[in-house]
């Protein structure tokens, strides 16, 4: 039969698209009519068709080119020539590509993935490849497009289609060679949306604070007056809470009230801003924007013991008042700033709070373009106020943004890998010195009497064991490896000794293979030396403490001329050290969980040899190739060996000598080196002398119980050797490749100034701080306006687009975004201006005319009532009640859950072991937070989810909220210790206790109405309790029923409704 040569399908027509669809989710619905979902579907033409059957029917065999089926698609005659005269680009091309091709190829759409305002862009052509090849106009599809002779039809479809004479010039430009400027764009039409434009700093209203002349210029255009100051309880709780994210004490209420100074209210705001509780506060609202979580996502969710170092971190920072271009510089890429210190390195964890997905069969190529996707839209939506997610799959629909511009900002993490740093506390280190520092000294004494015993005792015993001693009866032949390499990184290289040393990326597993020709024809066995390298780790190994796990040793022989091996069977192995519960044995087994280690004897080389099973006699020639696997965990591998194999008879024995110990004793006396004569008096005193035996021993038991560092490590980015080639995803598959793109910025917006030839984080970092940048700054501030006032001047705080809310006050919104780089980018100074005015002073109440004029108060006559975020609903009970712990940073707690919710997890994976004592009432920011089972008080007060930056909460007012705080055990206990601080009161007056405790939860005093209505409701509950002996000891908290059980009960039952009156849980 004549074989039959596979037939190209070049040649196509239009037809349904067979690709994957687009995954749900917002961008779904507007994907649904996109070029992309119209892009032709190779389909045999009639031509081919016939062509198979032939070739079928007459076992011809026959190819059908590519291009002569486009050539049979295709009448070129129909083409208009070329013309004939000199083009210019500026002159005659760029003005027909912005009047005929700009609408549906430019900045602001890209059908077909093709963009003509940008050289590069341009130059990459569309989804369908490049739209024309310099010098081949007849060839190139823009051509073809604009002649009508594609399958797409006459383009540009809806505008007058280009004449001859326009169509020749664009031929004539191509034949040419397409020269464009080479500044890379050309006549880029910026979008004239607002946020897009430069900020200007505008004219400030003559009036004490700025921010007040803005808005009562606003409200006067209204005829709209504002309200007056709140008074000074409220002002101090509104405050604190909005500062601290605490309620006041009873006792700085008072004095706060008390102090009649000028400047009383500016110090109240200084005393606030300086105090260690203002990082914990802002750095939620950061932890928002990071999707800060302690545990994976997905399936799994396994837990992340030490996500609390970044979140530690933002504490820090903001209390330091690190100025905010450097805490975001620091986050984005802190690993590459010169020099970068740990709490640098800390600060990238930033993009490290993304979902890991370790369910089994996972495509972890799949799952890392998710970590980087979900990076580029967190890092546009935190500073530029970009919906930048929505340009994943297509072009932006509404903003200016392209699928090509989402992978080039792609192209900026593309590069950057996860790795886990030691990241040690204060306090950690603190008592790790402390601790090491008295080994240090036991083992000083230890190797002084050592070094004394090798200076005064050991050289005569060692002179007289030289009169016997003997060369070494094993002769071993070091291999000279021909071939090495690594499998998940390493780079091996071998010296002329043929040591092989480990180096470059260090992966946590890793598997080495050495090829070397064996220069014996018998073979018995192998020996592998593990060779302590002072240079990094000071061990054999590459892990940080120096030491490796050899999981598995393997050797396979090629005879001559063969290509398949035959591995050889090793019965006995032995090492001169092994580490407990880490033999030489299990290298044989290749267990991955044990293997061949030689701690706390790291910074020694040690000797291991293996055995045949029977000796081999082999052809000269014949080749070996080792395998070294390393599978155990966190960088375990060896980092400098040399192997060796023999031909002698007998048992190989675990007292073998070294090769430098054998040549020295093979040497004449008179002709050892110093080196060799050094070697000689080590070998004596560790490995044949007694007492030289029991010194080392006892030091090397001393080193066993050395101290272990922190295990404390960070989570974080470091930017990988090379540069990892990015692609755009078609419909945001990552399986499905289009065009090559590199790291570049949005054309809307101001250009990029990199640092070298290819960008990088940095750069990218550094550019959104630019002082042209149109965004960031009014991005930022709008955060922090928000966080005070309960709403932005951009209502959707994410979305600075054309679907977002337009600025309620673009003034003082760019006055705002020019003063804050003005003061160095300090947060608490911008957060001070903004206190400081009467805008933020003002009364919350509402008034008729408001109510009707502006009843969301987007204009800023009154102040906002809130209520209280979740976390800052139960920091208020805790303070209130006097149970907060205000311990500030470490890992993360878990207060009582309530029952059977941790049984919601995957598979019983949930393990949450109840913090116990003080512990357990540290503040919301501390409670682990599990993605898949979240703490079901945060949800119900609407925390974010975690899984996407979270810009602006939900604010809801549910049932389910109210039955939480009467019933959940946290809340109960505080009503407890509530009604036991009233009950401490020295005062038989009932009155007193009830407006000592209402000041505790609202900060200042009731009024003569409240007071008489408690006074009322405690008689009545005084009754039940006395009544009901046994059960006002129960809510009392009491062992037994007793007299004064019954007033702490009623006492308690007066605590739990003032905790649950709406002004508790609400910011006034």
């Amino acid at each position: 039969m004549i074989a039959l040569k596979r037939v190209n399908f070049s040649a196509t027509v239009v037809g349904p698209s067979r690709r994957r669809q687009p995954r749900s989710g917002p961008c779904a619905e507007s994907l649904k009519q996109t070029d992309r979902d119209t892009r032709p579907t190779p389909r045999p033409t009639i031509m081919a068709t016939h062509a198979i059957l032939l070739a079928l029917l007459t076992g011809a065999a026959l190819t059908l080119s590519a291009a002569e089926a486009k050539k049979a698609a295709l009448d070129l005659s129909k083409l208009p020539p070329a013309a004939s005269g000199p083009v210019d680009f500026a002159r005659d091309i760029q003005p027909l590509f912005a009047a005929k091709c700009y609408s549906c190829h430019g900045v602001e759409k890209q059908k077909g993935g093709l963009r003509l305002d940008i050289k590069v862009a341009a130059l990459e052509g569309g989804d369908n490849g490049k739209v024309f090849l310099p010098g081949k106009s007849a060839e190139s599809k823009l051509v073809h497009a604009l002649a009508g002779l594609g399958e797409q039809g006459i383009m540009p479809p809806k505008e007058k289609p280009l004449t001859a004479i326009e169509i020749g010039k664009v031929r004539a430009w191509i034949d040419a060679g397409a020269v464009w400027p080479d500044d890379g764009k050309l006549a880029v039409k910026k979008s004239d949306h607002w946020a897009y434009q430069a900020v200007k700093r505008p004219s400030v209203p003559a009036i004490g604070n700025p921010i007040d002349g803005f808005i009562r210029a606003r409200l006067a255009q209204e005829k709209l007056s504002p309200s007056p100051e709140a008074s000074r309880p409220t002002l101090i709780r509104r405050l604190s809470l909005d500062l601290l994210g605490l309620p006041p004490k009873p006792e700085e209420v008072r004095a706060f009230v008390n102090d009649t100074s000028p400047d009383a209210y500016e110090k109240l705001v200084d005393r606030l801003l300086a105090s260690p509780h203002f990082g914990e506060r802002w750095a939620r609202h950061w932890l928002d924007l990071a999707r800060y979580a302690d545990s994976d996502g997905y399936e799994k969710d396994k837990p992340r013991p030490f996500a609390y170092t970044f979140r530690d971190w933002v504490i820090a920072a903001i209390n330091s008042d690190l100025p905010f271009d450097q805490f975001s510089i620091q986050q984005l890429a802190g690993d590459l700033l010169p020099n970068a210190t740990q709490a640098q390195k800390v600060a990238t964890g930033f993009h490290r709070q993304t979902l890991t997905n370790t369910e089994g069969g996972t495509d972890q190529e799949e799952f890392r373009c998710k970590a980087v996707v979900d990076r580029v839209s967190t890092t546009a939506t935190v500073w530029l106020g970009t919906t930048m997610g929505c340009a994943e799959c297509h072009s932006h629909k509404y903003d200016p943004f392209t699928q090509r511009e989402f992978y080039q900002l792609f192209a900026f993490f593309n590069n950057a890998n996860e790795k886990a740093i030691p990241a040690p506390t204060p306090d950690e280190q603190a008592a790790f010195a402390k601790v090491r520092q008295t080994h240090d000294a036991e083992a000083a004494k230890l190797q002084a009497t050592l070094d004394a015993y090798a200076k005064h005792e050991a050289p005569a015993k060692l002179a007289a064991w030289l009169q016997n001693a003997s060369p070494a009866a094993v002769p071993w032949r070091v291999l000279t490896p021909d071939k090495l390499a690594a499998k998940n990184g390493s780079t091996l290289k071998a010296d002329k000794e043929s040591v092989i040393s480990a180096g470059g990326t260090l992966p946590d597993k890793d598997t080495y293979t050495v090829e070397a020709k064996l220069p014996l024809t018998r073979l018995t066995g192998f020996r592998l030396e593990a060779i302590d390298d002072p240079d990094p780790k000071k061990g054999a190994g590459r892990s940080k403490d120096g030491n490796f796990v050899l999981t598995k040793f393997t050797v396979k022989l090629f005879m001559p001329g063969q290509f398949d091996g035959k591995e050889l069977e090793l019965v006995n192995a032995k090492a001169d050290f092994s580490q407990i519960k880490f033999p030489v044995e299990a290298a044989l087994k290749g267990e991955e969980v044990s293997g061949w280690a030689i701690s706390p004897q790291q910074q020694k080389s040690h000797v291991a040899v293996f055995e045949l099973q029977s000796p081999l006699d082999v052809p000269a020639g014949a080749r070996l190739v080792f395998t070294l696997d390393h599978q155990y965990k966190e960088t375990y591998l060896l980092g400098q060996f040399r192997l060796a194999a023999t031909d002698a008879s007998g048992t190989l024995k675990p007292d073998f000598t070294p090769d430098t110990v054998a040549a020295a004793l093979a040497a004449k006396p008179e002709q050892r080196t110093a080196k060799q004569t050094e070697a000689l008096a080590k070998y004596f005193r560790e490995q044949v002398d007694e007492q030289g035996r029991k010194l080392h021993a006892a030091l090397d038991e001393h080193k066993k119980k050395a101290p272990a560092a922190p295990a404390t490590t960070a989570a974080v980015l470091a930017e990988e050797p090379g540069v990892r080639k990015t692609f755009t995803h078609v419909r945001g598959n990552f399986l499905d490749k289009g065009v090559e793109v590199r790291a570049a910025v949005p054309a809307v917006l101001h250009s990029l100034k990199p640092r070298a030839v290819q960008p990088d984080r940095l750069d990218l970092a550094q550019w959104l701080f630019a002082p042209e940048n149109p965004l960031t700054a009014r991005v930022s501030v709008n955060h922090i306006w928000k966080n005070l006032f309960g709403r932005g001047l951009v209502g959707t705080v994410e979305d600075f687009g054309k679907q977002g809310e337009r600025p309620t006050h673009p003034e003082l919104l760019d006055w705002l975004a020019s003063e804050f780089p003005r003061l160095g980018w300090s947060r608490k100074a911008l957060i001070k201006t903004m206190v400081t005015s009467a805008t933020y002073r003002q009364a919350s109440i509402n008034r008729p005319e408001l109510q009707e004029r502006d009843p969301n108060n987007l204009l800023l006559a009154r102040q906002n009532r809130l209520r209280l975020e979740a976390e800052t609903v139960r920091d208020a009970y805790l303070a209130a009640s006097g149970l907060l712990n205000p311990k500030i940073g470490g890992p993360s707690i878990r207060p009582p859950l309530p029952a059977d919710i941790a049984a919601l997890g995957y598979a019983n994976s949930v393990k949450w072991t109840e913090s116990k004592g003080e512990e357990k009432n540290r503040r919301g920011l501390y409670i682990f937070f599990q993605r898949t089972v979240p703490y079901p008080m945060l949800m119900t007060f609407d925390a974010p989810d975690s899984n996407a930056t979270c810009a602006r909460r939900d604010r809801s007012n549910t049932p389910l909220q109210a039955l939480t705080l009467l019933n959940d055990p946290v809340f109960f206990e505080c009503a407890q210790q509530l009604g036991a601080r009233m009950a401490e009161v020295p005062t038989v007056d009932a009155a007193e206790r009830i407006r000592h405790g209402f000041e505790r939860a609202l900060a200042r005093p009731p009024s003569a109405e409240e007071l008489a209505r408690l006074l009322k409701l405690y008689e009545a509950q005084l009754k039940l309790a006395q009544a009901n002996a046994e059960g006002a000891a129960k809510i009392a908290g009491a062992k037994q029923a007793a007299p004064e059980v019954a007033e702490k009960a009623t006492l308690v039952a007066l605590g739990r409704v003032m905790l649950n009156l709406d002004e508790f849980f609400t910011r006034d």
